[in-house]
């Protein structure tokens, strides 16, 4: 319920923070909040049924560490207790990173990843809007990882404590003093850095994919410090999802099925202009 809790109180603070401050000119927002809110709390439903969370694939990582029948790679290797979580969030961080890229890079997986890019209206109701296929992917994948390396439940929980508000800070359509943005950019992605992200130019959206940690856009050459335009007019989404009838909740279900938008994965930058 803390969880919870901290989420809603979040989103509430940056909900107020980007209609009374906002960034850019967003026009009507309520659909699509209504929209992402939606798809949220149906992704929230689906999820509870199924019986495996990552916080208990991390309880079952550290019952058999403790019980010495297995261990993951950071339990193999002797260090403190405070520097293998702090690895933990880490390496979980670097997983979402890699697991973002391959999102965009394979068709299939863009198919799924596009019902997030789609929003034209960046706010911060944009950081809970995706497919419910790509919720179920991204739990295995993160079991995949806790079990690899076992990391332990504590770790889990505040990383996605750390996820949800990162994920809803640089979603939000809020203003940042440009001397507080620069300075955020060493360490945590900002608003004005993943918008370039869901900028509708292919060699912008291919650019700042990290969630939480700035390092590895930086690291990776993935890194974009401006859009062509200015922050506060380039277009956002994508080119052939702008008709705001396309806001529903039933049209982002079918969205992956409907064969559009297949040129805005890192494959098809070559097949149309920047």
């Amino acid at each position: 319920m803390i969880r919870l809790y901290i989420f809603l109180g979040l989103l509430a603070l940056f909900m107020v923070w980007e209609t009374v401050f906002p960034r850019r000119s967003q026009g009507r927002l309520l659909k699509n909040r209504v929209c992402n809110l939606s798809l949220s709390v149906l992704n929230s439903l689906l999820m509870s049924l199924i019986p495996f969370s990552a916080a208990a694939a991390a309880v079952a990582v550290e019952t058999a560490g403790a019980a010495g029948t297995g261990a993951g790679l950071l339990l193999s290797i002797k260090m403190h207790n405070g520097l293998r979580f702090v690895l933990s969030i880490v390496i979980l961080d670097l997983v979402i990173y890699f697991q973002h890229l391959m999102f965009h890079s394979v068709p299939l997986f863009w198919q799924l990843h596009k019902v997030h890019h789609a929003d034209s209206t960046l706010n911060v109701t944009s950081a809970i809007r995706f497919h419910p296929i790509e919720i179920a992917l991204s739990l295995g994948i993160k079991i995949g990882t806790i079990f690899m390396f076992g990391i332990s439940a504590d770790a889990v929980i505040l990383f996605e404590l750390l996820l949800n508000g990162c994920a809803m800070f640089n979603h939000a359509c809020i203003i940042l003093p440009s001397g507080t943005d620069r300075v955020l950019r060493f360490f945590i992605v900002t608003p004005d850095m993943h918008r370039i992200h869901h900028s509708v130019r292919l060699r912008e959206t291919n650019r700042n994919f990290g969630f939480c940690l700035s390092l590895w856009d930086h690291l990776f050459g993935t890194y974009r410090k401006d859009p062509v335009q200015d922050q506060t007019v380039f277009k956002l989404g994508i080119s052939s999802y702008r008709n705001l009838e396309e806001r529903s909740l039933i049209k982002c279900l079918l969205m992956p099925f409907d064969g559009k938008g297949q040129a805005y994965s890192i494959k098809g930058i070559g097949k149309q202009g920047s």
